[in-house]
């Protein structure tokens, strides 16, 4: 996530969604290297922890309950959000709330009246502070929705949502004016009111009226009407009337930036159309279709895992499972990555880097956090995710969040199981 930048409320903004997103061990543009080699200040013998000479300075540590919650295809769960001093954490245990300065738990949200436990989260919580999950409804329907405040905690607003067809594939949206919610891929949205819980519907004066297939953010909602070659665009934050985008066939994959809005479609009907982006000119209204081809056209829009920056860079994954850098306006690929485990951190914008977590070349079982330039591919080393004592977190589990100077890292300490969120101090270089 997926990812964009982070909300205003952020001290540090994140470009997407905090996932494992997989990065190359050795890059082809530029010739740059991906693996980072540090040497270990012991060879792990008799009682010494081992530990590398670069590990990173351990801020704070807290504990917590044990999840079996595991990412799925659409929503990522567990999840997380990142609001200022405040690293949300959402699973089946509950969702609560951490200080980033101290590691403090400052509150735990009280699910609603007739809730159970939840199960989805929005990827982030709105700029003026609101949050959104869905609990279970019963008959394992995700589909109880709250509105959280992100600075205590308390539900604002509660309701059990209509689902025909289940609440099998939730996607949870926050903005500033409303909540988007699609319970399942092949039912309609549903919008309400951020502060107030209102409902309303956000294609009503649209002219559909057959079926359509939709994508939305926490600003837009993007829909293709079946039976004919448009697009209907709707912005949730500021309202207005949609806006009709004729000539346009194929449908929708994903909405990859809110501002300016840009959309990843297909040029034609089916799943083997080549894929296009849509750049959208403020007024809404004129659009820039770029088709990709070559390289460009393996890219996989629809993970979750994938991260834009301010300008435009896209960082994703292809078919094969390497990354690239995709630049959305012109379509053309910067540069290309094989395959690899390595984690998507965050993006720090003062620095123009991404931060990505990976193994270590020598040591598996360490990962390693670098700073990665976008244009270039080009990655230096930032230090080891090692704890005082020699033990670390299972990379293959772990996620990550990025607060300016801190990489927050949850996940199961390698030795006993437990799991932990810490934070480790991460100086980024400067360019």
């Amino acid at each position: 996530m997926p990812p964009r930048p982070g909300n205003r409320r952020s001290g540090g903004r994140i470009a997407a969604i905090v996932i494992a997103c997989l990065l190359g061990v050795a890059l082809i543009g530029g010739g740059a290297v991906f693996a980072l080699s540090v040497v270990s200040d012991n060879s792990g013998g008799g009682d010494e922890p081992d530990v590398p000479s670069d590990a990173l300075e351990v801020a704070w540590k807290s504990c917590l309950p044990r999840s079996t919650a595991s990412s799925g295809s659409t929503v990522q769960w567990p999840a997380r959000w990142l609001a200022g001093s405040t690293l949300v954490l959402g699973d089946e245990n509950g969702v609560r709330a951490y200080d980033t300065g101290t590691g403090r738990q400052k509150w735990k949200v009280k699910p609603p009246e007739g809730a159970g436990e939840p199960c989805a989260m929005a990827p982030e919580a709105s700029g003026n502070g609101v949050g959104a999950v869905l609990f279970d409804a019963g008959g394992d329907e995700c589909s109880y929705l709250a509105a959280i405040d992100v600075d205590t905690g308390a539900v604002t607003w509660s309701k059990k949502l209509a689902s025909e067809y289940g609440a099998n594939v939730p996607q949870v949206y926050a903005g500033t004016k409303h909540i988007t919610v699609g319970l399942n891929s092949t039912e309609s949205i549903q919008m309400f009111d951020v502060r107030s819980g209102a409902p309303s519907d956000p294609l009503a004066s649209a002219r559909i009226n057959c079926r359509y297939s939709y994508v939305f953010s926490a600003q837009h909602v993007v829909a293709k009407p079946d039976c004919r070659d448009e697009l209907v665009v709707l912005d949730t934050q500021y309202g207005g009337r949609p806006t009709t985008v004729s000539k346009q066939q194929g449908k929708p994959l994903r909405i990859l930036s809110d501002h300016p809005l840009t959309v990843a479609a297909t040029v034609g009907e089916g799943d083997s159309s080549p894929p296009r982006v849509l750049n959208f000119a403020k007024d809404g209204e004129s659009v820039k279709s770029v088709d990709l081809t070559g390289t460009a056209a393996d890219v996989v829009f629809n993970d979750k895992d994938n991260g834009i920056t301010e300008s435009g860079l896209y960082f994703c994954k292809l078919r094969d499972g390497s990354v690239a850098a995709l630049d959305l306006r012109s379509g053309r690929v910067l540069w290309e990555g094989k395959g690899g485990g390595s984690a998507f951190v965050g993006y720090d914008s003062a620095h123009r880097r991404m931060l990505i977590a990976e193994p270590d070349p020598e040591k598996s079982y360490w990962s390693r956090v670098g700073a990665l330039d976008p244009d270039t591919g080009k990655l230096e080393p930032v230090g080891t995710m090692v704890l005082p004592d020699g033990t670390y977190l299972s990379g293959s589990r772990a996620l990550y969040a990025y607060e300016t100077g801190k990489v927050l890292a949850i996940g199961e300490r390698a030795d006993d199981g437990k799991r932990l969120v810490v934070a480790f101090e991460a100086q980024v270089p400067a360019p």
